[in-house]
């Protein structure tokens, strides 16, 4: 029996051979086709040479047109939203190759266009816009904004000669100046105390 399945599987990698090259085999296909491996590489072949079977293609439609009924949509919905499903794509999705691979994706220019025409879509920013109202939002802005990282970014970008001259001319519009001058007059006693505590400080 161990020689008979030695012999077996060395025919069957002999005939896969022959196979591809389009030889006769050495033994009948329905002997053959006992092995998982050799049905398995023998479709593939067939595919590769012939293309798939008229069974194959009406499967395949079957399938698609299956996976597009309310019914499936529902099942794959419900399996991706298990608590094993999540975990093990939140671990994948967090390997070092595939954030690579997201990363490189991103920055092509067709992504980069689809991104800005959906986040200009008027759907897109009344959701953003509800989204960063809400309290959860707003603390974590500003936990971010109080990060060493954010200041950085913050200081280096308000030091670009595009930020200063944009608001140098920011500055010298009227409603500008009109808030500058509404500010002043509503604390124009504490900007007099702190002015007067500057000059009276040893530095001065």
């Amino acid at each position: 029996m161990e020689n008979k399945e030695r012999l077996c599987e060395a025919e069957v990698r002999k005939n896969l051979v022959l196979v591809e090259l389009g030889e006769p085999l050495t033994l009948p296909l329905a002997t053959l086709n006992r092995s998982c491996q050799f049905r398995k590489e023998w479709d593939r072949i067939q595919n590769k040479w012939h293309g798939p079977t008229k069974d194959e293609l009406e499967a395949k439609a079957k399938k698609k047109a299956y996976r597009q009924t309310p019914e499936a949509k529902a099942k794959q919905k419900a399996y991706y939203q298990t608590p094993e499903v999540k975990a093990k794509q939140k671990a994948y999705y967090q390997t070092p190759e595939v954030k690579a691979k997201k990363k490189a994706y991103n920055q092509t220019p067709e992504v980069k266009a689809k991104q800005k025409a959906y986040y200009q879509t008027p759907e897109v920013k009344a959701k953003q816009k509800a989204y960063y109202q809400t309290p959860e939002a707003k603390a974590k802005r500003k936990a971010y904004n109080q990060t060493p990282e954010a200041k950085a970014k913050r200081k280096a970008y308000n030091q670009t000669p595009e930020v200063k001259a944009r608001k140098k001319a920011y500055y010298q519009t009227p409603e500008a100046k009109a808030k500058k001058k509404a500010y002043y007059q509503d604390n124009k006693k504490d900007i007099l105390n702190k002015l007067q505590k500057r000059r009276n400080s040893p530095k001065h």
